[in-house]
């Protein structure tokens, strides 16, 4: 499912939940730069979260950049290992 978030009429912020087998995954979690900062995301993610345990997911596992770790940590994620992407 994808949720967007929006102010005086204008998408400012989205998610996209899905759910297979009692396991969630958070994806697509985007703020215009404008709205960054002001707890939008942080309002959708908890949102999400209370949508999966309605929907008696067990967990939740989602990928952060590194300027998002902080968000998800404040909210209980703890992260399970780091991915680092090479190039050739």
């Amino acid at each position: 499912s994808h949720y967007s978030l929006y102010k005086n009429n204008k998408p400012i912020s989205s998610i996209t939940l899905s759910i297979h087998d009692g396991i969630a995954r958070i994806d697509d979690v985007g703020t215009l730069p404008e709205y960054q900062k002001q707890g939008y995301a942080t309002l959708l993610i908890k949102f999400v979260l209370i949508q999966a345990i309605k929907m008696n997911a067990k967990y939740c596992f989602l990928e952060s950049s590194a300027s998002g770790l902080g968000v998800y940590e404040k909210l209980g994620f703890k992260k399970l290992f780091e991915n680092n992407i090479y190039t050739y």
